[in-house]
Order: C-alpha cells, then structure tokens, then sequence
C-alpha cells in the first residue's frame, strides 16, 4: 500500500459546517489537502487535494449539459463520489443508476428521472454488453470517465486551473453554492424493485446530513478507523453508510467494485487495514467464509454493520466464534429514510428479526394492518416512520403516495411488518407483500420457506439460497416452490405434513431452477420470480 495512505496525525473526525453536503465536503477538502480520502483499484490512493481536482474539472464538462438531472452509473469506486461531487459542483442532480437489473427496469429509471447523459465507466459497459448482449441501448448519452479528459480545451484547463487557486469560500460563491438550500435535492436513488417495478427517491441534503450525524453520534468511530466499501452507490446503504459518510467524517475509504470478489476484499482488508465495513448479510458471509479458506483473521476489523436482509443467527455464531474480534450491528432501513432507521445496541437481544432501536431523528409506530391504530407491546403490525431522514415523496408521484396521516402527521408505510418490545426495540416479521391469504389465514412466505429448508435438511447458509416460495394470484392464491435441488410435490408437501402445518400450507407446483435469481443487493428478484411462476403455470 502507498505511503500515502499512512494515518495523519491532523486528521480530525467529524462532519464539517455546511448547508449541504457539497459545502462540507470542499471545507474538509481544504483542511485536510494531501491527506488520504480514499483508494481506489484503478486510481490508486486519491487525497482530498486529489478529489477537489478531478471534481472541479469534471463539473465544468458536466455544466455543459442542458439538463437538470445527470445520470451516474458506477460501481463502488473514487469515480463514482468524483462524479457525484462534481454534478453537485456543476448545479445539478445526481441520479444514480442501478445496473445491475434488467433493460427494463434500468430504461424505466432513466425516464423517470429525465436523464439524458450518463457518467460511466468503459469497463462496466463493457460488462454489461457481455451480460445483455452487443445490441444493448441506452435512453441516454454514455460519457466515458476514462476518456473525458481527453475532451478538455486549452480554455477548459486555464479555467481549472483558476478555480484550483481560489480558497474554497470563494468558489462556494463562484458556483453559487451558498445559494443552494438544504432542502435541495443531493440525489435521486430507485427502490430496488425486489416486487414492483423501481420507484424514484429524490433525498435532500438535510435527510442525507441528519442520516450520517446519527450515525456519527452511535458508532463514535475513531481516528484511526477506516472504511471498507463495497456495495455499489445505486444501493441507498452503499450510497451514504458506505461512502458518502464516511468521505464527509474524514474517513478514508477502500473501494471495491465488485462484492462478488470477497478474496479481493479480504485481501484489502488486511493490505489497508480496514477496521469498519458495512454490507449484507449474504456478502458479508462470502467475506467471513473466505477470509477463513485463505487463513485471514481480519485481524484490523473490529465492526460489521449488517443490513439489508436478516442477520442469521448462524451467520453471528460463525462471527462469534471464527471472528471474535469482529463486532457485528444489525440495522434495518430503507431507501426512503436515507437510509437508516434503528440499529440495535449493546441491549437488544442477540436475535435474527431485532433490528434495535430509532437512531436520533427517527421515529418509529407500528400499526393494525386493517384499521391503522397503534398495536399494543409485542403485537405485530405494519411499520410506519417519520424522521429527519425521511423524504417528501416519490419522484413524480402524488407527493402522499406512500404515506398516511396520523394525529395531523405524515408517517410513511414501509410494507414492513414487526412489533416493538417495552425498551422501543424493534423486531421484524417479514415484509407485507410475502404475505398471501388463503382461505381466512394469512400465510407467511417466508416462514413456509424456512420450515422448507428445515425439513429437507438444509443447512441454515446466509450465502446460499436454495429455494422461494411465490403466491399465484387467482380465485384462491396457489403456491409455487422454486428449488435449486432436485425434488417433487409429493416429497415437499409430505415434508410439510409431518411438520404438522396448516392443511392449507399446501405447495401446488415445483420447478428447479439453477439459481435463485439475485438482485445488485445480494436480496432474491422475487419480481423475476413471481413472473415466472405466473408464465409457467397461470391457468393451470
């Protein structure tokens, strides 16, 4: 690892003065000059003189562009926060693009959000031409990071080179950035589109700061600590927890762009001495499972904050004893909320479905399904919020859309269902639309799949999913099991007679697939899923 990347002894944590987070960012910028910001696998070790560089030049190509919303489609990598900062910087707004979904869904995106040029990266549209095929368009115009520079005029470089020698109060002025508000949008994120088509999420600079000062404020990370990143920027906790935060506290950042490589994240991890990672239960599995195959203890890393999908209580007897060392939090949040609501503390109970308790800020209720009254200590209901973090609505939406009013208050419904304990910890039950209703009962998808996964004999592998169990709407909901293994009808729903189930828990048909297909998030494509079930086996 480069020199460069020793720790500073003028290196002070925290989030700097500012109204937005492009305010804070360029006055951390110019204390901090020649210290370590980030590393990147192409670009090496980036100081925060380095990063105010390549976002002063790249805002003023971005600047050319008529439109408001500029489309960013990166893995996790320095490009993608060069690119973010310097569309900020240019007075316009970042979009983040999710590439790792369908045509389809991304087109959907991109309209959504009017985007008409793209900041990319060559290799990554390479990647995806591979995986779509050579025919693959686009709505919008691809500009290449790799080669934009060779576009700069002689005028272009002068320019940079003026903003470059100015104090950063000045150029907060020249780019009229004291005029921007806090309550201007920072970015647009999609929701992940696991059930529906994705919606757009347009997040202030005041959801994202009140965001990263909570969670500044609970972990209290230390001046020696260091993030390790991973999750691409499209994913509302790689976004900010990942990255955003930690570059505005003024911790330096490893970047990897692709989580399926946890062999090179753990080498990483040891090379840089990462000391906090953030992830999903899925990657962080690969990681703790590859780290002990290549005989790494991750002896740097003291802090694992889990989100995203439930945290199995085999994968935190697996940190607990392989990884001793390793503190894992669970936090539960969504794109909506910037994107954290609760992480669990030293007193929430050591269990999968507790999520903790409301970082500052943020509120939770639960509620009837039914009538929306607040449900009693213990109950389960539907997980309603309301915060500093959370956004107004969804982009070109009914700005109610998502929300309902409470005691003269917006609460936005989350489609979680869970129930509070007496201490305010929150305990989750799945989501709402993994429900189906046969009959008069309401059946949980997700607790048929673990009693599944029990009676074949499966081991309990947050790497591994074997199979999902979808509802095919009609005159009455059917059930359909996708597997990875070889079974029948016969065998699965014998398996579930024994387990004494409701007579109604009754699986109608069977297919094997080679994989369960996944999402960028390391979550089941229960949308892809479902589509399927309904093309196979709809009027059957």
């Amino acid at each position: 690892m480069h020199k460069r990347w020793n720790y500073s002894k003028k290196r002070r944590l925290g989030l700097r003065d500012g109204r937005t987070v492009l305010e804070k960012f360029l006055k951390l910028c110019s204390e901090m000059t020649s210290d370590a910001c980030c590393w990147d696998e192409q670009l090496g070790v980036l100081s925060y003189e380095d990063m105010r560089k390549a976002i002063t030049a790249l805002s003023l190509k971005v600047s050319e562009y008529p439109e408001k919303n500029i489309g960013i489609m990166m893995p996790s990598s320095a490009g993608a926060y060069i690119a973010y900062f310097a569309v900020l910087l240019a007075g316009k707004v970042p979009v983040m693009i999710n590439w790792s979904q369908g045509l389809r869904e991304m087109e959907a995106c991109i309209e959504l959000s009017h985007v008409k040029h793209i900041l990319t990266s060559k290799q990554l549209v390479e990647h995806l031409r591979q995986i779509h095929g050579d025919g693959i368009e686009y709505p919008a115009l691809l500009i290449y990071m790799e080669t934009i520079r060779k576009h700069f005029t002689l005028w272009d470089k002068i320019r940079i080179a003026f903003y470059l020698s100015l104090p950063y109060t000045w150029v907060i002025r020249l780019f009229n950035i004291s005029g921007q508000n806090k309550e201007d949008c920072a970015v647009i994120l999609f929701t992940s589109g696991t059930e529906k088509l994705p919606k757009g999420v347009p997040l202030t600079h005041a959801n994202l700061i009140a965001n990263q000062e909570a969670c500044l404020k609970f972990f209290n990370p230390l001046e020696t600590d260091i993030m390790m990143s991973f999750l691409p920027p499209f994913h509302a906790y790689g976004f900010n927890c990942c990255a955003l935060f930690p570059i505005l506290a003024g911790l330096p950042v490893v970047f990897s762009y692709n989580p399926l490589q946890p062999k090179k994240i753990v080498e990483l991890i040891d090379a840089t001495h990462a000391t906090f990672l953030g992830g999903t239960p899925i990657f962080f599995d690969y990681i703790l499972k590859t780290a002990k195959k290549q005989g790494s203890s991750l002896s740097s890393l003291r802090l694992a904050v889990i989100g995203g999908d439930a945290f199995k209580d085999s994968l935190r007897n697996g940190v607990q004893k392989d990884f001793p060392h390793i503190v894992p939090y669970q936090g539960y949040g969504t794109t909506e909320c910037s994107p954290v609501i609760t992480i669990n503390n030293e007193k929430s109970p050591k269990i999968e479905s507790c999520v903790g308790i409301p970082i500052d800020g943020m509120d939770v209720m639960v509620v009837s399904e039914e009538t929306y009254v607040p449900v009693s200590s213990g109950e389960v209901g539907v997980i309603l919020i309301r915060g500093t973090s959370l956004f107004s609505g969804y982009l070109g939406n009914d700005p109610t859309c998502g929300f309902v009013r409470l005691g003269g208050e917006l609460w936005y419904v989350t489609g979680d269902l869970g129930c509070l304990d007496n201490e305010g910890q929150l305990f989750l039950k799945g989501r709402l639309s993994r429900f189906v209703k046969i009959g008069s009962e309401m059946i949980s998808l997700q607790a048929l799949e673990s009693l599944l996964i029990e009676g074949f004999g499966l081991p309990e592998d947050p790497g591994s999913i074997p199979l999902v169990v979808c509802g095919i709407p009609g005159e009455r909901v059917k059930l359909c099991l996708f597997t990875t293994f070889s079974t029948d009808l016969n065998e699965v729903n014998d398996i579930l007679k024994n387990l004494k189930t409701s007579s109604i828990m009754k699986i109608s048909y069977q297919h094997q697939v080679e994989s369960i297909p996944m999402l960028g998030t390391g979550k089941p494509d229960y949308r892809a899923l479902n589509s399927l079930a309904l093309s196979l086996f709809q009027g059957d």
